[in-house]
């Protein structure tokens, strides 16, 4: 075989993965933010008051535990994409202030750090919050969701604090079936 022939055969596989790529769907920012708006509002349950929603995002891991974190969400969360997780990862890198003028489909209130330092200071804090925001129960706080390229999967992380010693963490692996978002797996990060 000759050195141009080689060369060719080489070469095949490059430009089959450059062609590839390009003609994979990419979603673009807004599209991500129209998503993650319906993810929310899935977690979201319309009650007599407003949800409670933690204005800054968190994915429920300490930063000294990230890659056994990684490794653990991965295990229980066997169908998890490669582009969902680097896509969370990358979407997480930072905490993120939600936006005030996302569309859930129900009321809701983004209560700040600062807020709720100052009611959780108080041993009777569950209480407070629901004489503060009535008919609301607890407080949920969401991470970015992470998706793949073509928007049909999800990851996302959602904390439901009830009060003192009663709430969960969970990472939920989403999917998207005919137009609407369902939980495919789920796993707890904590709970007490």
């Amino acid at each position: 075989m000759s050195t141009k022939s080689s060369t060719k055969i080489l070469m095949l596989p490059v430009l089959l993965a450059f062609g590839c790529s390009m003609f994979t769907p990419k979603a673009v920012p807004y599209e991500y933010e129209n998503e993650e708006q319906v993810v929310y509002s899935f977690f979201i349950n319309a009650g007599e008051g407003p949800a409670l929603i933690l204005e800054n995002t968190a994915t429920g891991v300490s930063s000294g535990d990230v890659e056994q974190s990684l490794d653990y969400i991965k295990s229980g969360l066997p169908n998890l994409s490669r582009e969902t997780i680097d896509n969370f990862i990358q979407r997480n890198t930072q905490p993120d202030s939600l936006s005030p003028d996302m569309d859930l489909g129900a009321d809701y209130v983004l209560l700040t750090r600062e807020e709720l330092l100052e009611i959780t200071s108080h041993p009777n804090w569950g209480e407070l919050l629901t004489e503060a925001y009535p008919g609301s129960y607890g407080y949920t706080i969401f991470s970015r969701v992470g998706f793949n390229n073509s928007l049909d999967q999800a990851l996302i992380y959602v904390g439901s604090v009830g009060g003192p010693l009663m709430g969960s963490g969970f990472y939920y692996l989403m999917e998207k079936k005919n137009g609407g978002w369902v939980i495919k797996e789920e796993i707890m990060m904590w709970i007490s």
